[in-house]
């Protein structure tokens, strides 16, 4: 049960003896304070009334008429706000309070929550990559969802901490998805809000305070060995073949699957690519190795699109067949964060082939190989040097082993000649 009362501020008096004029909004165990704008001389003040006595005639106008329409404005904003969430099961926060009674000359957003976000991706869609759109959606669904199980409506004027909270629970104990899952979820939902803070759809920055860290994750990637055998495999499917073909080819390249989909013939240029990469929309050249050439030289018959299509999804599935016939069955254990507790999944390695191990495995061998880390990353498209750090590991990793196995090699065949 809400209960809505006014007030004056026990404490000091201004210099006129006055003190302020207070809303308080109690509900459940919480309480919420408004300063109504106004202050009042406590003789003027009717705490049965709770409104300002006029004054007597010989005294100067306190504004009471004023004071008391804006009491009168603030009772009827907090009612319809309280009506509204017990009406809607909009939970009764701080938040959802202050964005439905502050009373300013901007008019408040009623929009819903839904209507805005479906405006967001709207607007998205000419500056943004059709799979960014596509996880939009995704996180629009999610959100749905989250709405449907908590039975409580999600508010445009309520995001809040509390509501993170709630949000955070339904992720991580019910729908149980991974850490770094749920951080691109909320990577999504805080430039909804940025975009609709900017608007002044919402006067609230609190999104600002929500956090939801990427776990550094273990990079699966194909040595060299494997890459080739893959390449080599004579694949009596035609989709394996195909597959292996569009994946290698990714290898040798560092193309993502969206760009490997929207590869034109007219894209090559004499020895490298020259596109604009979906995700970055930025024009990147690509230098193409005899390995590269010599998969393009098996599909001279397309005559505008390079490869064949086939979907990602189908695409992981083709990838991860190819590589079990290939025997690419050692052991590999990946850990898994679901809201900070992690879990260890081992399985053989064909299972965890993607095509985004592709990607993974141009940037890993390029390192081994010895390549730049400058020219990598002008192929890559990446921007930060801390996304490579990982990379460096293994490529130092791998270095050491070698030069260990070369020496130790060295040793058997002096005590050889011996």
């Amino acid at each position: 049960m809400a209960n809505i009362h006014f007030y004056l501020k026990s404490g000091k008096k201004n210099k006129k003896g006055q003190k302020p004029v207070i809303m308080r909004i109690t509900h459940d165990s919480s309480r919420t304070l408004f300063f109504v704008g106004y202050s009042v001389h406590p003789k003027y003040w009717s705490q049965k009334n709770e409104k300002v006595k006029a004054p007597h005639a010989n005294e100067e106008d306190n504004h009471y008429e004023a004071i008391n329409k804006t009491i009168d404005a603030y009772y009827k904003r907090a009612s319809n706000a309280l009506a509204k969430a017990i009406g809607e099961h909009i939970p009764i926060t701080e938040a959802y309070l202050r964005n439905n009674i502050s009373i300013k000359e901007e008019k408040l957003n009623t929009r819903s929550f839904f209507s805005l976000f479906d405006e967001y991706i709207e607007s998205s869609k000419p500056i943004r990559a059709l799979w960014t759109i596509k996880g939009y959606n995704t996180v629009k669904q999610f959100l749905l969802d989250f709405e449907e199980a908590s039975g409580r409506k999600i508010d445009i004027n309520a995001i809040d901490t509390i509501f993170f909270d709630r949000f955070r629970t339904y992720a991580f104990s019910v729908r149980k998805v991974q850490d770094n899952y749920f951080s691109k979820i909320v990577n999504v939902l805080k430039s909804f809000l940025t975009w609709a803070y900017d608007r002044k759809y919402i006067k609230s920055t609190t999104h600002h305070k929500f956090s939801a860290p990427e776990r550094e994750k273990e990079i699966i990637y194909l040595t060299k060995d494997e890459l080739f055998s893959l390449l080599n495999h004579d694949f009596k499917s035609k989709k394996l073949s195909q597959a292996r073909d569009l994946f290698c080819f990714m290898c040798f390249t560092g193309l993502r699957v969206s760009d490997l989909r929207d590869l034109k013939r007219e894209d090559i240029k004499g020895d490298e690519i020259l596109k604009t990469i979906v995700k970055t929309q930025e024009i990147e050249r690509i230098p193409l190795n005899r390995f590269a050439k010599e998969i393009l030289q098996k599909y001279t018959g397309e005559e505008h699109s390079v490869f064949p299509t086939i979907s990602p999804q189908k695409l992981n599935d083709y990838i991860k067949e190819c590589s079990e016939e290939i025997k690419m069955n050692e052991k590999v254990s990946v850990k898994q964060y679901v809201g900070g507790k992690v879990s260890t999944i081992t399985k053989p390695k064909h299972q965890f082939i993607t095509n985004h191990v592709a990607r993974k495995t141009f940037v890993t061998l390029s390192f081994i190989f010895g390549m730049d880390t400058k020219i990598i990353k002008s192929i890559t498209g990446h921007k930060k040097d801390s996304s490579f750090n990982k990379y460096i590991k293994i490529a130092e990793e791998h270095k050491k082993e070698a030069l260990k196995s070369a020496w130790d090699k060295q040793t058997l065949t002096e005590k050889q000649g011996d």
